[in-house]
């Protein structure tokens, strides 16, 4: 009875001195600790932004970390986004961002991101060689995959317009550099639009005045005023066959695409570029190695294919 009660005695003291070290330790589940990862994005939080937040949110709730998305409210300048950047330091443990101009916000993010939080970029980056993080697609490929697409539906001897926008964007800059690089070595004459206004009714006055063959839109929002110009062209040309191809995803552009008003279209996997973002931005906090990735998967699609395995999953991450 003696050594049973002290076996007894010792085995409480084991699960004593057990108990204690749990409550005094460090936590053991990663998700007892949380934390604030802002994602700032290029223009308005528009649709076009749905499958990319839809990503974060997955691995926010995978990894248990809040996520605050931030968009400008009256602009899409590189002041506003310094403005917004600022204020998002102070409260977050890291910052995901898509820089609006690729030149302006250089030297301000190059700075910033030498002192905590960490600071990554998503979808597109800044002018020249640095260390900061990016998670993209390859946008110069992508270009000339779109270029390749155009050529194969016939465009060998067209007029073609390219609707870049403002040109300040690193994805749309290398988008361009890409396709151009393709449709050199073409007989298809090519005019650039990078500036003036990229509403619906500008965009109609400018198929009205040119007559293209072909247009192609090099970013999602003016793919989306794209089409609508399209529908107001068409409407006093009933005979003409222009053909549009864009590059971007959201509701809208797919609904377009499904009714054959656009050609093809190029998207990048935005849910895995949020997916990703999130998690090395996790990763970043804890002071482990982050390197980005610049070669997300992309697609070229057509109304035939859209609906094919892989294109579906990619452009409607709620069948994963």
């Amino acid at each position: 009875m003696k050594w049973r009660g002290k076996i007894q005695i010792a085995l409480l003291g084991i699960l004593i001195l057990i108990c204690l070290l749990r409550i005094a330790g460090p936590p053991r589940n990663r998700k007892d600790i949380s934390y604030n990862i802002s994602v700032i994005v290029r223009g308005n939080m528009d649709r076009s932004w749905s499958n990319l937040k839809r990503g974060a949110e997955d691995a926010a709730d995978d990894l248990n970390v809040n996520v605050r998305f931030v968009a400008s409210l009256e602009g899409n300048t590189a002041e506003e986004q310094l403005e917004l950047l600022d204020k998002e330091l102070e409260a977050s443990d890291a910052i995901l961002i898509s820089p609006v101009n690729r030149i302006l916000m250089k030297e301000p993010l190059l700075t910033l991101s030498r002192k905590k939080p960490p600071i990554l970029l998503f979808e597109s980056g800044i002018s020249g060689e640095n260390d900061i993080p990016l998670l993209c697609c390859n946008n110069e490929q992508m270009g000339r995959d779109m270029a390749d697409a155009m050529i194969n539906h016939g465009n060998i001897k067209a007029n073609i317009i390219i609707f870049s926008g403002n040109g300040i964007c690193s994805s749309v800059t290398e988008r361009q550099k890409g396709f151009l690089a393709v449709m050199e070595e073409t007989q298809n004459q090519c005019a650039i639009v990078s500036a003036g206004s990229f509403q619906p009714e500008a965009l109609a006055r400018i198929l009205e005045e040119e007559q293209p063959d072909a247009v192609i839109a090099l970013d999602d929002r003016i793919l989306e005023n794209l089409t609508k110009a399209g529908r107001m062209y068409r409407q006093t040309h009933t005979k003409s066959k222009l053909q549009i191809y864009g590059i971007g995803c959201s509701s809208e552009i797919l609904r377009s695409l499904e009714n054959q008003e656009i050609v093809s279209i190029a998207a990048q996997d935005d849910y895995a570029i949020g997916y990703l973002g999130v998690q090395e931005a996790v990763a970043a906090v804890q002071g482990k190695p982050v390197k980005g990735n610049e070669e997300i998967r992309y697609i070229i699609t057509n109304s035939n294919h859209m609906y094919d395995d892989m294109d579906e999953r990619l452009l409607f991450p709620f069948v994963r």
